[in-house]
């Protein structure tokens, strides 16, 4: 990390309180088809999402004779109806052109497929993403569902038609819209090819979930890749998004604008520095990732929650593997991990 944001990441290190705490921007969340704008060619939507995490922010930028979008909402109906009031209300009879996804999770990538068959667009997306999204709309629901359940029973909880891709964004890419420059930064850890944009001479950065302002963006191994390790990717990310100016102006996908990233930044790692100390002193005897989830929760999360609640606990307990903290042991077709003696 630069000077400017101070070492985030460092192993052990305690994060000194940051000078100020995040300063949201004044502004009221836009209603459902409505818009606010955060700068000359910038508008800020907020879609409704079906579900406990109630919205989604997505970005308009000017393009030309129409708009770039930045994130789409979820494939249900309540997010189609307020794309059509957005549509009437605040696209003033100009199309998207390009439909620009952060990462591949429903809220982020569900509608590009209809919004880009009504408006003629041009999906970007990771080049990852993209064929993630493919395979996973492609997998039969037995055969998900099944592989689910193989990665929950390892850990020991025994709880039982895709645009083509117009363009792939890579890290470092150049791109302009909405009156800026814009970088694009590939970030990991919540979402392989997940991607930012970052206008440094307006100071402005569209983050995704990779930082977000109240909660800390979900980072677990999922089954298809039971052996990664997300959270070092999570971390080297927050690193590189401390190169970012201080006093930029951080457009979240949840939450509304603020700013204080580097705070907000050791914030994140620091938590997960923590949880990891916490693991540490929970594993004297070997342990399952499901057996642990008390020791990051208050509570144990049910149905899909639960899902990415091992996964979470995996993807620490991967991480102290790969710094030889921790051994993971296989018993009778469960993984088992257990603290290695200094």
């Amino acid at each position: 990390m630069s000077e400017r944001g101070g070492a985030l990441t460092r192993e052990g290190e305690r994060y000194p309180p940051a000078p100020h705490e995040l300063a949201y921007l004044p502004l009221d969340p836009p209603p459902p088809g409505g818009a606010c704008q955060i700068a000359d060619g910038l508008l800020w939507l907020r879609i409704p999402l079906p579900m406990e995490l109630s919205h989604i922010n997505v970005w308009l930028l000017e393009d030309r004779d129409g708009w770039l979008l930045v994130d789409t909402g979820m494939a249900e109906e309540v997010c189609r109806e307020a794309w059509l009031r957005l549509e009437q209300e605040v696209l003033g009879g100009r199309p998207l052109t390009r439909i620009f996804v952060t990462h591949d999770h429903p809220d982020h990538m569900g509608l590009a497929p209809w919004l880009a068959a009504r408006h003629g667009a041009a999906v970007w997306m990771s080049g990852h993403a993209h064929r993630s999204s493919g395979e996973f709309l492609a997998t039969p629901p037995d055969a998900l569902a099944e592989r689910i359940r193989g990665f929950l029973q390892l850990h020991g909880d025994w709880y039982g038609g895709w645009p083509a891709l117009a363009h792939a964004p890579v890290d470092g890419e150049a791109l302009a819209a909405g009156g800026g420059q814009w970088r694009v930064i590939e970030t990991g850890g919540h979402c392989r090819g997940h991607l930012c944009l970052h206008d440094a001479a307006r100071r402005l950065l569209v983050s995704g979930d990779q930082v977000l302002p109240g909660i800390s963006p979900n980072v677990s191994v999922l089954s298809s890749a039971p052996e990664a390790d997300p959270l070092r990717e999570f971390l080297a990310s927050l690193e590189r998004l401390g190169d970012c100016h201080a006093d930029t102006l951080v457009l979240p996908s949840h939450g509304r604008p603020f700013r204080g990233l580097h705070r907000r930044l050791a914030d994140l790692a620091g938590h997960h520095h923590e949880q990891l100390a916490a693991l540490l002193a929970a594993c004297a005897e070997p342990r399952t990732a499901f057996e642990l989830l008390p020791v990051l929760f208050r509570r144990v999360p049910r149905g899909f929650h639960r899902l990415l609640a091992v996964g979470e606990a995996v993807a620490h307990l991967n991480y102290l593997c790969g710094t030889g903290a921790m051994e993971r042991r296989h018993q009778a077709g469960v993984a088992r991990f257990v603290a290695v003696a200094p």
